[in-house]
C-alpha cells in the first residue's frame, strides 16, 4: 500500500496559506463588524445590485442639486445684500433732500446733491457686486458689469440736460434718458443681458428664476431719482436755486415714492429664496430616505457577522496550536 507524505517545507507552505487565508478572512470579518457593511457586495446583493445602482445614482443626483443649491442661496443672500444697501442709500438721500425748501441755501442744496450722488455710486456699486466672480444683476450675462461706470452715466446725463434751464424740460430730458428703449440707458449704462434671466435647477422637476436685473424699472427709477438730485446740486450746471429746489424737491418724492416697489423687488427676491430652501428641505429628505434604503442593502447582518467572527479566529487558535505542536515532533521527542 503506497504511503502518501508531505515534505517539510510543502508542510510550511500550506501552513503559510491556511494561516494567511483565515486571517484575511478575520481582517474582513473586523472590517464588516466594524463598518456595518459587507465587504463583497456581489455575492451580498445578488439580484439587487441593480438596486443599489439605482440608488446611488439618485444619492449623486441629489448630491449634485444640494451643492447647487448652496450655492444658489449664496448667490440670492448676496443679492438681498445689495438691495439692502441700495434700500439704505436711498433712504438717507431722500431723508436729506426731503429737508430742502424754498428758503434752502445753495450751500445746503450742493451738500444734498452730493448725498444723492454718492447714493448714486454707491447703487451702481451694489448692483455690480459679483457673488463667486459672477455678476448677479445681468440676466444670463455673468461676466459683465451690469451698469456703466457711475461717473460714465452722470456725466452722458449732465450733456442731456445741458442748457435746460426749465424743471419740466430738464425731468423729461432725464426720464427719456432712463426710460425710453433703446435711450441713453439702455445704450451708455445698462451693459449686461436684456432678454434673459438666470434659471437654476433646484431639483429634478424645477428650476428657480432669479428675475431681476439692474434694468428693472424700480431700480432705475431708484436710479434715476438719486441723479436727479445729483444733478440738481451740481453747481456746473447753469440753473437758477428755485429751479435746483424744485428738482431736489421732487427728487426726494420720487425716492420715497420708490420705497415701497424697491420692497416688492425685495420680497420677489425672497420668494426665490424661499423656493431654493423648500427644495433643499425636500432633496435632504429624501437623501435621508435613499441613505438609509441603500445602508440596509448593502448592512452586513451583525450578529451572523459577530458569530463568523468568533469562528474564524478559534480556528485560527487552533491552527496556531496544532502547529507549535506539530515542531515539537522528532524522534527524540518520542523516544523519550
Amino acid at each position: 500500500m503506497p504511503i502518501s507524505t508531505i515534505g517539510d517545507i510543502q508542510q510550511h507552505f500550506l501552513s503559510s496559506r491556511n494561516t494567511s487565508s483565515m486571517k484575511s478572512e478575520l481582517n474582513t470579518l473586523v472590517q464588516e463588524l466594524t463598518t456595518g457593511q459587507a465587504s463583497d457586495l456581489t455575492s451580498h446583493l445578488g439580484v439587487s445590485q441593480s438596486e443599489l445602482s439605482s440608488l446611488d445614482r439618485q444619492l449623486q443626483m441629489l448630491a449634485r442639486f444640494n451643492q447647487s443649491n448652496t450655492e444658489t442661496g449664496q448667490l440670492l443672500s448676496t443679492m438681498q445684500i445689495a438691495l439692502d444697501n441700495i434700500e439704505q442709500h436711498r433712504a438717507d438721500a431722500g431723508g436729506t433732500l426731503l429737508i430742502i425748501s424754498d428758503s434752502s441755501t445753495l450751500s445746503q442744496i450742493s451738500d444734498a446733491g452730493r448725498v444723492a450722488l454718492s447714493g448714486f455710486e454707491a447703487t451702481v456699486q451694489s448692483l455690480n457686486m459679483r457673488s463667486a466672480g459672477r455678476s448677479m444683476f445681468g440676466g444670463a450675462d455673468l461676466d459683465s458689469n451690469p451698469l456703466a461706470p457711475p461717473g460714465d452715466m452722470i456725466d452722458a446725463l449732465k450733456t442731456t440736460v445741458a442748457g435746460l434751464t426749465d424743471v419740466g424740460d430738464i425731468t423729461t430730458a432725464i426720464d427719456t434718458w432712463f426710460d425710453v428703449a433703446g435711450g441713453g440707458f439702455d445704450t451708455i449704462g445698462y451693459q449686461g443681458d436684456a432678454a434673459g434671466f438666470v434659471q437654476r435647477p433646484i431639483d429634478a422637476s424645477q428650476n428657480v428664476e432669479i428675475q431681476i436685473r439692474a434694468d428693472d424699472d424700480t431700480l432705475k427709477d431708484t436710479l434715476k431719482a438719486l441723479a436727479l438730485g445729483a444733478l440738481a446740486g451740481d453747481t456746473d450746471l447753469a440753473l437758477s436755486t428755485q429751479s435746483r429746489q424744485t428738482l431736489q424737491q421732487q427728487a426726494a418724492e420720487d425716492l420715497f415714492s420708490v420705497a415701497a416697489p424697491l420692497a416688492s423687488v425685495q420680497g420677489r427676491l425672497g420668494y426665490a429664496e424661499g423656493q431654493v430652501e423648500e427644495a433643499s428641505v425636500r432633496n435632504s429628505a429624501q437623501e435621508a430616505s435613499f441613505g438609509i434604503a441603500r445602508n440596509t442593502l448593502v448592512s452586513a447582518d451583525p450578529f451572523e457577522t459577530a458569530t463568523r467572527l468568533e469562528a474564524v479566529q478559534l480556528q485560527l487558535e487552533t491552527h496556531y496550536t496544532l502547529i507549535a505542536r506539530l515542531s515539537r515532533l522528532s524522534l527524540t521527542e518520542y523516544l523519550r
